[in-house]
């Protein structure tokens, strides 16, 4: 046990970053990771003021599910931002949205919640402080407030545009050459959709081989249903050893991705190309299809060995003692201010966690 242990404290956000638009937003864009350790959702290829009309979208990213408009803001969470989240999302035509802000109301939660429910959209409330542990550097602390209940539901659009059709196109290609040249890759009898990311059953229920493409790489990727199977990626870790020397023998540019640990409940082990959907590439397609063929020819033995009690669902038990899930999760990561919301919109107070 070490000698002396330290505790965290919060230090005023504007100490780090003096102002939202010219220093948190460029840091959180060249840091974009550290959000998505905590949502896992894969962020990455952040953009600045990207346009919406007359206005302009603090950032957009890419995820493994489709592109994603992210909100910041410092302070309380108030209904101008919750509004400019909406009208970037629908002008976008994006149906994913991370509204932050340094402390999140009830009402701005539940308004959240209630568009998550219905389907609208998938959107994530998430609070960030900036906090030292002991005399150490300040670093971001990003808690989870909100979050869509089906993460990796699909969401069509109706109508999509010129990256709906070029994504679309990349699948479409590379498809059709899984199957023409009967590489053996998964993803040779799919039907491609303009969200640009495709799944299709591996060897366990809940196991899914997935590929995706966007506006820098493409992908191929194991993931597991969110909740199912988190514990397999131990196993599997246990023998990687094996498995990436048995990929080895493809002898393909890159190696295999693997992730230190679960977050939030998900998973993947992937293989990335450099060939993208803005610049597509027969040969760039053609690694990718063979990673992909390798991919399930290597792991289908593991995953198949697979004991039953490791895909359980880590959120089984919803209900306990009354309370939901969401509750209980809500419990641990809800902030409520003491004070009440000073000028502006500004925290006059302290905070405390809502138990």
């Amino acid at each position: 046990m070490p000698e002396t242990i330290a505790t965290i404290r919060n230090v005023p956000i504007r100490s780090v970053w003096p102002k939202e638009d010219q220093h948190f937003t460029p840091w959180l864009q060249e840091h974009i990771g550290e959000l998505d350790s905590v949502l896992g959702i894969g962020l990455t290829n952040a953009q600045r003021e990207v346009g919406a009309g007359s206005l302009s979208i603090d950032l957009m990213a890419e995820t493994d599910f489709g592109d994603v408009v992210i909100e910041n803001q410092f302070g309380t969470s108030d209904h101008r931002h919750l509004g400019q989240l909406v009208t970037y999302v629908s002008h976008r035509d994006v149906k994913r949205a991370i509204w932050i802000a340094e402390y999140a109301r009830p009402e701005h939660i539940n308004a959240v919640d209630t568009l998550n429910d219905r389907g609208i959209g998938q959107i994530w409330l998430v609070t960030v402080r900036a906090i030292k542990i002991g005399n150490s550097d300040p670093a971001p602390l990003f808690l989870v407030a909100a979050k869509p209940t089906d993460v990796e539901r699909r969401i069509e659009s109706t109508g999509y545009g010129e990256d709906g059709q070029k994504k679309l196109g990349f699948l479409r290609d590379l498809c059709d050459q899984a199957q023409n040249e009967e590489i053996g890759s998964p993803v040779a009898h799919l039907s491609p959709s303009p969200t640009g990311v495709l799944d299709t059953r591996a060897e366990k229920q809940m196991l899914f081989y997935r590929v995706g493409v966007n506006r820098r790489t493409s992908w191929f990727a194991i993931v597991n249903r969110t909740g199912h199977w988190v514990r397999a990626l131990d196993e599997l870790t246990k023998n990687r050893q094996q498995i990436d020397n048995k990929f080895a023998d493809a002898q393909l540019p890159n190696s295999l991705d693997w992730p230190e640990t679960a977050t939030d409940g998900r998973w993947r082990i992937r293989y990335e190309v450099d060939g993208n959907y803005q610049d597509p590439s027969e040969a760039k397609m053609r690694e990718l299809n063979r990673a992909a063929a390798k991919m399930k020819e290597v792991f289908a033995p593991y995953l198949n060995d697979l004991h039953p009690s490791l895909g359980a669902c880590a959120a089984e038990n919803h209900e306990s003692g009354g309370r939901s899930l969401r509750a209980r999760i809500r419990r641990s990561i809800l902030w409520e201010e003491v004070a009440g919301p000073g000028p502006r919109g500004g925290h006059r107070g302290g905070a405390r966690m809502v138990s």
